[in-house]
């Protein structure tokens, strides 16, 4: 069940629309709360689908979505709550469990689309949307499930285990939450506590990671596991299907732990299953067994279940289900001008350009240069004491705006006082000096910044008049030389900044960005150019870039060959 949250429970926040309370209802998500991020990543989110002590599962789409989609083009969303996400240990599980989930390649598990820790300390991870339902909530809807569904879903969920281990993982959390009923099949997802065989382990002592009805003995006694571990759970979870009940039954913690360790399976449990079918209840006590040892590997499930996979369709109920949530589509609505700046920010990590933030300081620039200059005006009238007799005492802010716009470029605003002279000459001189506007009225692009941090984007006239109602040359600094930095011209690609999984096929925005990347770089991309079509030009550029790049060459650009793009 999703937490709550007392600071926003009920509070929902105003609809946007793009998905009703039908929509909500057939896609199996919640309304989004006050609370909810508009974006993650390159995601534009959509309602909550559920969440936990440590962290919230959404639904979303890519934010670039134009028009009508399907359900295979939605996203879960896994984001961390921000306090773990500042904790190094807990963001080192999290990255491991990125890493495992990008390793496990198999038809039975969800696929990575991308993961990152953005701006507003998100730390998140997103997967293909999978539209079916759990099988925590099969059974709860519909009840124990028909012996050949179960030969099925252990079949499915064995190949799943072979692909796990296959790459070196430990899932460790396997349970009916965890596995999904979809229109192709049983996918096992959240890999959150999930073990690599090659990595330390980041548990401390006495701490049990884990679901504790459906850990083994070795896990549950705070003992090394392997992929034994993950078939003893597998028991549990085929026990649950057939009966509705857990082979070591309902209690404390410390209870159900206890059994696991100590005691043997259910028998009303066993017998339950033996009623149905005596050879699957002998294939679930064989996963159960308290010895590892004894236990069958996943590939040994696979081929004791393989004569009774194929009998074992969906119950009408959930079928309807899967094929309602496959068969939805939606329509992207236009983004709000104001979460559109949001989506855009949180889409585009990297540094803006120099003329971006050149464009970005002008209304600053401008502002201070008024300051300055009425500030410098009060100061002339107060030190020459003499009212409005004198000629600075006739400046106006019209005046002062005109100051500041015929300054120099090149300098920093700056305060000269003179030491008073001869009756009728001046006490006090405010040169003003900020830079000027660029390309006319019509407003320009600015390279400088206050203080002399930047460099216009040509160079000023030899001369400039000084400014008005002044006597004396105004002190000026010396400018910078322009900065120099090295040719990219690939960073002027800007069709997509994320990290979605793009592959052979695709036609969108971001296959546009991954061809002018290559493009840019010198690579051939074929004749049609960036036209946004993943062919076989584009593919085969993409393998080139992965084997100069010492990076896994399958021309699929997931997150590290984004990087390598960019880097």
């Amino acid at each position: 069940m999703p937490e709550t949250n007392p600071n926003d429970s009920g509070a929902g926040r105003p609809a946007t629309g793009e998905l009703s309370a039908d929509d909500l209802a057939l896609l199996g998500a919640e309304p989004l709360r006050r609370s909810d991020p508009d974006a993650i990543g390159p995601y534009r989110v959509l309602a909550r689908l559920g969440g936990g002590g440590m962290g919230r599962l959404y639904l979303g789409r890519e934010a670039d979505t134009e028009g009508a989609y399907a359900a295979r083009s939605l996203v879960a969303v896994k984001v961390i709550r921000s306090e773990y996400a500042e904790d190094e240990r807990f963001r080192r599980r999290f990255e491991r469990e990125v890493e495992a989930v990008r390793r496990v390649h198999g038809a039975y598990t969800a696929e990575l689309l991308g993961s990152g820790y953005d701006r507003d300390e998100l730390l998140w991870m997103a997967t293909a949307y999978v539209p079916g339902l759990s099988l925590a909530d099969a059974v709860m809807a519909c009840g124990s499930l028909p012996a050949p569904v179960v030969w099925r879903l252990a079949h499915q969920i064995g190949q799943a285990l072979t692909a796990i281990a296959a790459v070196g993982i430990v899932h460790r959390d396997l349970k009916p939450s965890n596995v999904l009923l979809g229109p192709d099949g049983a996918r096992i997802i959240d890999f959150g506590v999930a073990h690599t065989t090659d990595a330390s382990s980041l548990t401390m002592t006495g701490q049990h990671l884990g679901t504790p009805a459906f850990m083994s003995p070795e896990q549950a006694d705070g003992r090394d596991v392997g992929t034994a571990s993950d078939v003893f759970s597998l028991g549990s979870v085929l026990a649950v299907a057939v009966t509705g009940s857990a082979p070591f039954g309902e209690g404390t913690t410390g209870d159900v732990i206890h059994r696991i360790i100590y005691a043997p399976p259910s028998p009303q449990v066993l017998a339950g299953v033996a009623d149905r079918d005596e050879d699957l209840a002998e294939l679930i006590g064989r996963c159960l067994d308290k010895d590892r040892e004894r236990r069958p590997s996943p590939l040994e499930v696979v081929e004791a279940t393989r004569t009774h996979a194929a009998d074992g369709g969906w119950p009408a109920a959930i079928g309807d289900t899967i094929a309602s949530r496959a068969g939805w589509s939606g329509t992207a609505l236009a983004v709000q001008p104001m979460d559109q700046l949001t989506i855009l920010r949180r889409t585009k990590p990297e540094e803006p350009r120099e003329d971006e933030r050149g464009r970005r300081r002008w209304p600053l620039a401008v502002a201070a240069a008024v300051v300055v200059a009425v500030a410098g005006t009060a100061v002339a009238l107060g030190a020459s004491g003499d009212g409005g007799s004198h000629p600075a005492a006739a400046a106006s802010p019209s005046a002062a705006a005109h100051t500041a716009g015929t300054a120099s470029p090149h300098v920093a605003p700056t305060a000269t006082r003179t030491r008073p002279g001869p009756k009728g000459a001046p006490t006090a001189v405010v040169t003003v000096t900020v830079p000027a506007q660029q390309g006319g009225a019509s407003g320009g692009d600015v390279g400088g910044d206050i203080g002399g941090g930047g460099v216009p984007a040509q160079p000023p006239p030899a001369s400039r008049p000084a400014p008005p109602h002044t006597t004396s040359a105004p002190t000026t600094k010396p400018a910078r030389p322009p900065a120099t930095t090295p040719s990219e011209p690939w960073k002027s690609c800007t069709y997509y900044s994320g990290t979605t999984l793009t592959v052979y096929g695709q036609k969108n925005s971001r296959v546009k960005e991954v061809q002018c990347i290559l493009k840019a770089r010198g690579y051939n991309i074929g004749p049609a150019g960036v036209d946004g079509d993943f062919g076989s030009d584009t593919f085969t550029e993409v393998k080139r870039f992965q084997s100069k790049h010492h990076l896994t060459v399958d021309g699929e650009v997931g997150v590290k060959t984004w990087a390598a793009l960019r880097g």
